[in-house]
């Protein structure tokens, strides 16, 4: 493996300026995000006036350009503009002012394993405490109960307690969970959260999924992320759901139906500590691997 060194570029004073920084979030775009999950906590954070760049990722090295054909605007008679793919490390503040770290951009394409240890090296360089992730995952669940979490990670203590859908899964591998098992492997402390979205919602934004993750991560970091516009927009996007549900065909509406009363029979066995006290037609190992791999199918397909 080449050195990691040389995937990256320190912007000035940047040892300086997150010297206080010691909580990672990090999120990349192009696996799976169902609801836009990750997407949009990612949007809310950046939103801080005072962020600053860190450190850059080389992803000319690190991006396919002809997976993933970066947007140019032709105008008239000459190429006005290239939006050139960007993988960077900001210093935002949540709040109260407190600094944290948020590393974003498109997922890279190769060169995974030395992607991670050059993360590596910028978590031990800062002295990072924790590193955080996030995304959505399409699942059997209505949108008429609340929003669950699949929470991970190698501090349980901050995870707090939410039924477990499934055991064991084998799904297509990505960078942020490769990064997160890397990581944990070295000794440093990692958690996640992924959010489960209502399947037939996967391909749309979905705040609900959003304000969650933020809620959750909150509780495990105790920073006080923004998130007020994302909650402005819960009621909206939950009433023009139930609209086009009330004008859709019945079908529709009993498979909802039936995806409320699954969620029920898990959720009060989970209050009993057993998740199966009764029996539930819960997805197996194979069926959530197969689900994830034609979700990723489809958003290849709408790029």
């Amino acid at each position: 493996m080449l050195e990691p060194q040389g995937l990256y570029t320190w912007e000035p004073e940047a040892e300086e300026l997150a010297a206080d920084a010691s909580i990672l979030l990090h999120f990349f775009e192009g696996f799976m995000d169902a609801g836009e999950t990750g997407e949009q906590i990612v949007d809310e954070l950046l939103t801080d006036p005072e962020k600053k760049l860190i450190a850059r990722f080389d992803a000319d090295r690190l991006v396919d350009y002809r997976a993933r054909r970066p947007a140019m605007v032709f105008d008239q008679d000459h190429w006005a503009s290239y939006k050139a793919p960007a993988l960077d490390l900001y210093l935002v503040h949540d709040a109260v002012g407190v600094p944290f770290l948020v590393l974003t951009g498109p997922e890279p394409d190769v060169e995974w394993e030395r992607f991670a240890a050059a993360v590596r090296q910028v978590v031990e360089r800062l002295g990072v405490r924790l590193s955080v992730t996030f995304h959505g995952v399409p699942m059997g669940v209505p949108h008429t109960r609340p929003v669950g979490l699949t929470p991970h990670g190698n501090r349980n203590e901050l995870l707090g307690t939410h039924p477990r859908w499934f055991e064991k899964v084998q799904v297509p591998g990505s960078v942020g969970g490769m990064l997160e098992f890397r990581l944990a492997e070295s000794g440093h402390d990692v958690i996640g959260f992924a959010a489960h979205v209502p399947h037939y919602l996967a391909r749309t934004p979905y705040p609900q999924a959003a304000v969650t993750v933020l809620e959750a991560v909150q509780g495990a970091t105790g920073l006080m992320l923004p998130g007020t516009a994302l909650r402005g927009r819960m009621d909206e996007v939950r009433e023009d759901i139930d609209r086009q549900i009330a004008e859709g065909d019945a079908e529709l509406r009993t498979a909802i139906q039936g995806l409320e009363q699954q969620y029920d029979a898990v959720a009060g066995a989970a209050d009993r500590e057993n998740l199966l006290a009764e029996p539930v037609d819960l997805p197996s190992a194979d069926e959530l691997g197969r689900a994830f791999e034609e979700f990723l199918a489809e958003q290849g397909e709408g790029e």
